[in-house]
């Protein structure tokens, strides 16, 4: 059988009833990005399997705050995959997700050594990004050093969920933040990311899926909040899912997902009832789902009057809207 289908047919299930599936043990505090708790439509899981079944990265786009981070180290415990990620910023390079060399170290230990034989190989000055591991994890840990070498700094991978134990050999790769980067990043990626390799040309090595590696490994995952468009060149090259904001009754499901306390409270299960149809999607004001979010913690925690002007100052603290930055910026 082909080793994808075992998995693909769990992602079938709901993804809350799996026995692999993480449970929360506190409240949501801050934007978690521990992959414990998320609930994925069907939308979501269908996408995850065309990704893993193409190979393609999974694109995702939509507002701030409506989870497109987070999914990432769901399905890597889901999976019992390790867990990679890269922040993009304006300044990221593709070579950034491949492997750097530390000069500045070489030419310092060049400097002391009393003859050439002294200094170490290039090898021990390369640093393997997140798409080299989530390709080949033991040539990365050699710093691509042939198989059997002895490798004086051996390295490490740079992420992992907290007390996730991967269960099977896999990564998920998550590429947060894509448009904060200029086009250049993305055609730079196109063909490591399409044929799952690269060459290191410094140390002369080609990093592919290494021995044993499952069939699907690396899905990688990519978010955009949309503030600069793509390449059409990159973005025909992934599978593209739009991420909506939720309705009222969805922004209920993920609020019991993330204060387990709600369901046995009666009173405050309908007090989450009317936030979430006050902030729900297509709303006046309508609120992210972090933000939602952290309207309940803070609803839980102050046991506050929603028709106070006490809860309604909360409100205005905590959602974040347009109108209101514009008018401040035009105060400055």
């Amino acid at each position: 059988m082909n080793e994808v289908s075992p998995m693909l047919a769990a992602l079938l299930q709901d993804v809350t009833d799996m026995p692999n599936a993480p449970q929360h043990p506190q409240p949501r505090k801050g934007d978690g990005r521990d992959g414990l708790v998320y609930s994925p439509t069907p939308e979501i899981i269908t996408a995850i399997k065309v990704a893993l079944i193409t190979g393609r990265p999974l694109l995702l786009s939509g507002p701030p705050g409506c989870g497109k981070s987070s999914l990432a180290g769901f399905v890597a415990r889901v999976l019992g995959f390790d867990y990679l990620e890269f922040v993009v910023d304006d300044e990221s390079s593709p070579q950034d997700l491949q492997w750097k060399v530390d000069v500045i170290a070489r030419l310092r230990d060049a400097q002391l050594a009393r003859d050439s034989s002294q200094v170490p190989p290039l090898n021990d000055y390369v640093d393997p990004g997140p798409l080299w591991w989530a390709l080949d994890p033991a040539s990365a840990a050699r710093r691509g050093a042939p198989e059997g070498a002895a490798v004086a700094r051996p390295s490490r991978m740079p992420v992992r969920l907290k007390d996730h134990a991967p269960g099977r050999q896999g990564a998920v790769l998550l590429i947060d933040e894509i448009d904060k980067a200029e086009s250049s990043f993305c055609n730079g990626l196109l063909v490591p990311l399409g044929s799952r390799q690269f060459h290191v040309t410094d140390v002369d090595v080609l990093v592919e899926n290494g021995p044993g590696r499952a069939a699907e490994s690396p899905l990688v995952i990519i978010t955009t909040n949309g503030e600069r468009d793509l390449p059409d060149a990159f973005v025909r090259r992934c599978v593209v899912l739009a991420i909506e904001g939720p309705d009222a009754a969805r922004l209920e499901e993920i609020a019991g997902l993330h204060f387990p306390g709600i369901a046995e409270d009666g009173d405050l299960r309908e007090r989450v009832r009317v936030l979430a149809q006050r902030f729900e999607t297509g709303a006046k004001e309508h609120a992210s789902t972090a933000e939602f979010l952290d309207l309940v913690g803070v609803l839980i925690t102050m046991d506050a009057d929603m028709e106070s002007d006490q809860w309604r100052l909360v409100e205005s603290l905590v959602v974040e809207k347009p109108s209101v930055r514009r008018n401040l910026f035009a105060s400055w």
